[in-house]
Parts: structure tokens; sequence; C-alpha cells
């Protein structure tokens, strides 16, 4: 039975996905989509059942997920840094951050670092020109950028990401004391009396 690093074998895939779709074809991609998130990433043993379940081959799921530039093969970071490398932002600077983050990380473009903590990646055109060089962090949109300015975003992520998560602790209710409690039923009563004088 295979088992994937998600944990995932591929029955159990193809009993996720049955929950979720009709077995028809015509599902293939919104499968790959619910798989990616899920999992992150399209992992084989989710790749086998979607063919099993959806009665295609595997090679035509292969075709398919590998059409498209938003389905990943390999286990992205929880964060996503992305480097435009478009004209506008090219020939401001955007190679030089680029190769400072990539540096920063010890990663190269397309790579995720050991501690599955980042992902570098690139962009032909963000769409952004106006606020070239752009990087995009997660799904944040950082325009103008520096060097520098990319590798403080890079170092906030990478505090937030080591940081343990901190619970709130729960409002303590106070009890009352008898003491307390006499002088509130007290001023109750004599709340009632001046409104009855009155």
């Amino acid at each position: 039975m295979k088992q994937g690093s998600n944990g995932h074998s591929t029955p159990q895939w193809h009993k996720k996905i049955a929950a979720k779709f009709e077995p028809l074809p015509q599902y293939l991609i919104p499968v790959l989509q619910f798989v990616q998130t899920e999992a992150g990433y399209l992992p084989p043993e989710a790749m086998a059942a979607t063919a099993e379940f959806l009665g295609v081959s595997e090679s035509n799921v292969y075709g398919v997920a590998s059409f498209y530039t938003q389905f990943y093969f390999e286990p992205r970071g929880r964060n996503i840094i992305t480097v435009c490398r478009g004209t506008a932002c090219h020939v401001r600077g955007s190679a030089t951050i680029l190769q400072d983050i990539e540096k920063r990380l010890g990663i190269s473009a397309g790579g995720t670092t050991p501690d599955m903590n980042f992902s570098i990646e690139t962009v032909a055109c963000f769409g952004s020109c106006a606020l070239a060089p752009v990087v995009v962090a997660n799904t944040t949109v950082h325009g103008r950028q520096s060097s520098s300015s990319a590798n403080r975003i890079v170092d906030q992520l990478a505090t937030e990401t080591s940081a343990p998560a901190t619970r709130k602790k729960p409002a303590r209710k106070v009890k009352k004391t008898k003491a307390a409690a006499s002088a509130a039923r007290g001023k109750k009563r004599s709340g009632i009396q001046k409104s009855n004088r009155a």
C-alpha cells in the first residue's frame, strides 16, 4: 500500500476524493485543486487515487497537472516568496533582490528550505509594473522593494514561523465574597426603596 509523506495512502485519498466528487472525468481539475489544497502539493498517492476514481489513466492526470502552473509535484514551504522578473521589475533590480533572497535562505528559485519554512518562486510578470520591483510574500504584494526591504520581509516571516503559537488565557471569573454579595444586594434594595419614594 502506497503511503505518502503527508500520511495518506492511495486508498485513503480515494476515500477523501469520493466524499467530495462524483466519479466523472470532467472533475479532474477540481479534484486536483482539492488535493493540492489538502496536501499543499500533488502527492503520487493522490494522483494514483485520482486516476482510479475518475476512470482515467495516470498519464492523463499527470499531463493535465503538468500543463497548469497552479499545480506542484513537490511539497512547498509554509511561506512562499515570489519575485517578479518582468521587464519593469528587472530594470529596477529584481535580479539582485532575487539573488539576495536566495543567499539569505540558502536555496535557489524553485527550491524549498530543508525545514519547509520557505519556498522561492519567480513569475514572468505580476502585473503591478507601477510598483516595480515587486516581491510577493505569501499573498501580500510588496512594491518598490530593495534587497534590504525584501530581506526584512523574509526575516519577519521567519520570526513569525518560528515563534510558538501563543494561546490567549481565558478571562478569570472573579468569585464574589459573601461580603461583596451582601453589599450588592443592599444596593439593589436601596435602589428599589428610592424608586418607591419617587
